[in-house]
């Protein structure tokens, strides 16, 4: 049985050596050892959601500015892409960069400068020309847009309610590829205001009660409202996996769905009044709201609520995955949702979140462009200054106050009381578990890569392999609880996700060339990997095992674990009975502990040859065991060769 014999000592050992390296002429010093320097230096605490591992800092010590702890860390952090935030007077927090957010004075130098650009209806109209252009181009819609499909939408029951009725829809925009939402529309004839409403990062997505409450009262009181899952949320995620929605794709598919519901809207329906379209989100939601208004010009009003920001492009790759805002010499969403004058707008905003500076800053920028049409009066802010990041009633009842100005609704219809809240069940089109999903829907993201340029999603496919495993280990244990099911197959791929960046961001190349103290041999590539791997911050593995016991029987993580090692804690230990007939109750018992170790060692490497030789090392460990509990190891595994030879030549000879 080949001996990998590398220990946790030589992990510590070959991992100090390789972070201390120094380079001559560079004054180099490990990243990790400076912060904590700096630490002590100043009197701070340092948090960290940053990996120093391997990070070597050149002029590490010339960085340093005696005066000023920001400096220092700016110096310092800034090689590596990292940035840090302060959280109390001596904490702060080290982040890695962030290129959707600024800060406060970041968005007052870009409005500053972006009023040089313009300043009457006729310099800013030629911006604005500039900015659709560019950012249709940036968000690379066209290309998609040429692959939509063109078929009738799943339509479900209609079921009618206090002044109001609901519908289901299932829209297929690529091949494949459905937008599923519900259409509210009024109980009485004649003609509506239409106003489409994109989903944002709010839990419980489009099902939520505060969502419906929306919806339904809006179209009590006269507008048909539709809303849709965002890509990868809600029936989304059945198709393409909640991983798909943190990727750049989110961002064009969800703007083609948006346009794509309108376009269906208009050639379906004959009771809208085309001069009535408005469109409005939250959050996530917002953003679109805001690019939507600048890429389609159909909407007559809009109302982005808690996300406009000149500072802020929206933290999900799903609202800035694509470089939108680097249209015309760059841009922010605060210039963008300028594009919409003179049509009548409302920023919602609150004082909890990154919309906190819109009175000061982003609503008179915008009053400044609205100045150009006389129209100041057709752009509006409700700023809850007390309030955060959500959708509650303030922040409703500010949509319902806009909507009913821009499109004359009728104000006697609004109570929220009157809307019944359905469950998430009755707002599906494929079914809880997407049993309905038609034969030629799409059930991977893979397949969805051959409508974008090549390898530009691989990362995704990799995250959504790993969500499906994740998934289906999840599965196998037959929860019935969903919250504890969604929590443990989040955990199992945060740890996944975890493992595979750590080595992929650790190759074997990261350890130097050197021989192993204990055979005498130049180290192998498995073995320096291996090293690599195993410099994996603990606290990955922490949170997995903290997770699973909190959530599942010592069985169920037991399980859990297995599927990581695929099984083997049993077929090993299936083999030491079989070459020890009669391994006594105390010997299984000390094998088996020593192959659990094992196995909740390995959960820790990406490749299997890293999981078996783990689990080499711990047989070694067993086989030694068994020696010295007066076995003969090599006797007893010689035996059990010489028994397989011969049960085979009788095999083999009885069927002569």
């Amino acid at each position: 049985m080949r001996k990998l014999l590398i220990t946790v000592f030589i992990f510590a050992s070959l991992g100090a050596v390789a972070q201390n390296m120094t380079y001559e002429n560079q004054f180099s010093r490990p990243l990790g050892v400076v912060l904590n320097e700096i630490q002590s230096r100043f009197h701070v605490r340092l948090k960290y959601d940053i990996d120093t591992v391997g990070k070597i800092l050149p002029f590490a010590d010339f960085r340093i500015r005696p005066y000023s702890v920001e400096e220092s860390l700016t110096n310092v952090l800034s090689p590596f892409d990292y940035k840090f935030v302060k959280q109390r007077s001596n904490l702060y927090k080290l982040k890695n960069y962030e290129y959707p957010r600024r800060t406060d004075e970041d968005g007052m130098k870009m409005l500053t400068y972006l009023k040089t650009l313009y300043s009457n209806k006729e310099t800013w109209e030629k911006r604005r020309a500039c900015l659709r252009g560019e950012v249709r181009e940036k968000l690379g819609l066209d290309a998609i847009m040429k692959q939509r499909v063109n078929t009738k939408p799943i339509l479900s029951k209609i079921r009618k309610f206090d002044g109001y009725t609901v519908q289901n829809f299932a829209l297929e925009t690529l091949p494949g590829l459905y937008v599923c939402g519900s259409i509210y529309t009024p109980r009485f004839r004649g003609k509506h205001a239409l106003i489409i409403c994109p989903n944002g990062h709010f839990g419980g997505g489009r099902y939520r009660e505060d969502q419906q409450q929306r919806m339904a009262t809006l179209a009590r009181m006269g507008a048909i409202c539709v809303d849709y899952d965002l890509f990868g949320w809600g029936e989304s995620a059945l198709q393409v996996g909640a991983s798909a929605h943190r990727s750049s794709a989110a961002h064009i598919v969800q703007i083609m769905n948006g346009i794509s519901i309108l376009d269906y809207m208009l050639a379906a329906r004959k009771d809208i009044d085309t001069d009535k379209i408005g469109v409005n989100g939250g959050s996530g939601g917002g953003t679109q709201t805001i690019l939507l208004s600048v890429l389609d010009d159909r909407y007559t009003a809009a109302a982005p609520v808690v996300s406009l920001s000149s500072h802020f492009d929206g933290g999900c790759p799903c609202e800035s995955g694509m470089p939108v805002t680097l249209a015309c010499g760059g841009t922010n969403n605060a210039e963008l949702a300028a594009t919409f004058a003179p049509r009548p707008m409302l920023i919602v905003s609150d004082g909890k979140d990154w919309t906190h500076s819109v009175p000061t800053l982003e609503f008179p920028y915008l009053q400044y462009v609205y100045s150009f049409y006389g129209a100041k009066d057709k752009i509006s802010n409700v700023h809850l200054a007390k309030e955060g990041h959500d959708f509650r009633i303030n922040k409703r009842t500010a949509v319902y106050d806009f909507f009913i100005s821009a499109f004359s609704l009728d104000r006697s219809k609004l109570d929220e009381k009157r809307v019944t809240i359905e469950p998430e069940i009755a707002m599906y089109s494929f079914g809880a578990e997407g049993e309905k999903l038609p034969k030629t829907a799409v059930h991977s993201f893979q397949q969805l890569t051959q409508f974008f340029p090549k390898g530009r999603y691989e990362a995704i496919v990799s995250d959504t392999k790993l969500e499906k495993k994740a998934s289906d280990w999840v599965a196998s244990l037959d929860l019935r609880d969903k919250k504890k099911s969604n929590f443990v197959r989040t955990t199992i791929l945060n740890h996944l996700r975890k493992v595979r960046d750590w080595h992929n961001e650790h190759p074997y190349t990261t350890v130097p060339e050197g021989m192993n103290p204990l055979t005498g041999k130049p180290l192998t590539i498995l073995d320096r990997s291996m090293i690599a791997d195993s410099s994996i911050p603990a606290d990955a593995h922490d949170r997995l095992m903290k997770g699973l016991n909190r959530a599942l029987t010592p069985e169920q993580v037991e399980q859990i674990l297995d599927k990581y090692t695929v099984g083997k804690v049993a077929f090993t230990m299936k083999g030491y009975h079989a070459i020890v007939p009669d391994l006594t109750v105390e010997e299984a018992a000390t094998i088996l502990s020593n192959l659990k170790q094992a196995r909740e060692q390995a959960i820790d490497y990406k490749r299997m040859k890293q999981i078996s030789a783990i689990f080499e090392i711990y047989k070694t460990k067993c086989e030694q065991y068994l020696n010295q509990n007066g076995r003969n190891w090599h006797q007893l595994y010689k035996n059990y060769v010489n028994k397989i030879k011969a049960e085979k030549a009788a095999k083999k000879a009885q069927s002569k």
